[in-house]
């Protein structure tokens, strides 16, 4: 997470298929949103139209070259940067979405976001990037680490 008084991004980064630089891809937290990253992309449809510096959506010159030459994603077509870029979840299908739920259950209920999903989170997306908190309150950023 990149947060100062006035925004929030979620941000994420890993090398490239070369090892000499990085793909990279940032989502601005709406200012009524809370977000919660437990050691898992959860950045999934990435606005394309709005170009590498849209206004939500902040990403790398070469991340749509990266994934269209190893074959994860195709012109034309949806970007989801989990599912592209991830590799699910560390040890259990469980392990980062549960905590995403836990915290989504508490501050937006009315959504009923289910707890289990069939397949990995960065295969089915069961959740948003973020949510608007039905608590009356700021931005939340939650960070989970192992």
């Amino acid at each position: 997470m990149v947060i100062d008084p006035s925004e929030a991004f979620i941000f994420h980064v890993l090398p490239d298929d070369t090892s000499r630089s990085a793909v990279w891809c940032a989502m601005r937290v709406p200012d009524d949103h809370l977000a919660v990253c437990a050691n898992a992309f959860i950045i999934r449809d990435v606005n394309l139209t709005e170009g590498s510096q849209g206004s939500r959506y902040l990403y790398s010159e070469n991340m749509l070259s990266v994934a269209q030459r190893n074959g994860l994603w195709s012109p034309g077509t949806q970007l989801d940067f989990a599912r592209v870029f991830g590799h699910g979840e560390a040890a259990h299908k469980y392990s980062s979405g549960r905590r995403m739920w836990a915290v989504f259950s508490e501050f937006a209920p009315s959504l009923a976001l289910p707890a289990t999903y069939p397949q990995s989170y960065a295969a089915s997306p069961p959740y948003p990037a973020s949510v608007q908190s039905e608590r009356k309150s700021k931005r939340f950023i939650l960070s989970a680490h192992c």
